[in-house]
């Protein structure tokens, strides 16, 4: 995400977007493991099972996907790339991985690819709201906010009640050079549909903060903070918050966000540690 004054748009590929397997009565021990761990977000443990059923079958299309989505989600876009080429040489990916294939080209720069499968799957004429969503956000991250904030109209004309299409219109609005006002309206009206919405909260506060209005930043963060800053994931966010808190002298909810980024802050060193173990 180009700027991030605005939060939850730049999401990991979905576990949803693999079809449920363990039906499959042929399924070898290792895929169906491969698909628990996967569910489970155990992504290297995913990843080791599915080589496993590879090692007897190298042709097994889903072993194949399954390794290209659980090396996506662990950051491995090139080995997840080559997993999903491999695997739709030999039966056609289905259109939620082909959008996560799409958008693992433009992590590694190869961003005509990525445009052009985006587009490709976008006016396919199939797609539905949640797709055209993942392609809008693949789309603003290989710096086509236009072309995403369209992906999003149309995922709007489909659910016009969701309300991630408005808070995601809003973005990309912003990206696109659109007054604030319209901006604040569009994510106004996505908590208005989901006023529980954390997310939807610190985006428009973080909003409000870059246009010097800290007393209406603060009043939008009021009816969820503390209960729900536990869903609070964005690094980048909590500093934000934690600095505006601190600036409109609360000190109680800033010491809330500091002890939740040292928290987050101290997860991820560990998580890095037991990756390179």
């Amino acid at each position: 995400m180009n700027d991030p004054t605005l939060c939850g748009l730049n999401v990991p590929p979905s576990r949803s977007t693999l079809p449920n397997q363990r039906c499959k009565s042929n399924m070898n021990e290792s895929l169906s493991i491969a698909h628990l761990e996967f569910e489970a977000g155990r992504f290297a443990h995913a990843i080791q099972f599915a080589q496993y059923s590879l090692a007897q079958d190298p042709d097994d299309a889903d072993a194949l996907t399954l390794l290209g989505m659980a090396s996506l989600c662990f950051c491995e876009f090139d080995e997840g790339i080559d997993a999903l080429e491999r695997a739709a040489l030999i039966q056609p990916l289905s259109r939620a991985i082909q959008i996560e294939l799409a958008i693992a080209y433009g992590s590694v720069g190869r961003q005509n690819l990525s445009k052009e499968l985006l587009m490709s799957v976008a006016t396919s004429g199939k797609v539905s709201s949640a797709e055209l969503l993942r392609i809008a956000a693949g789309l603003e991250a290989i710096d086509e906010p236009r072309l995403a904030m369209e992906a999003c109209r149309q995922a709007g004309i489909l659910n016009p009640e969701q309300p991630e299409v408005h808070y995601q219109m809003g973005y990309y609005a912003q990206q696109c050079g659109h007054p604030s006002e319209i901006c604040e309206s569009l994510i106004r009206h996505a908590i208005a549909l989901d006023p529980r919405n954390v997310h939807f909260r610190i985006g428009l506060a973080s909003l409000l903060i870059r246009l010097e209005r800290k007393p209406d930043a603060i009043k939008v963060l009021t009816p969820v903070i503390p209960d729900r800053l536990e869903e609070v994931h964005c690094q980048c966010c909590l500093k934000r918050i934690a600095n505006l808190f601190f600036d409109c002298d609360d000190v109680q909810r800033a010491r809330l966000y500091a002890s939740r980024l040292k928290t987050l802050t101290k997860q991820s060193f560990t998580a890095q540690q037991s990756n390179v173990a």
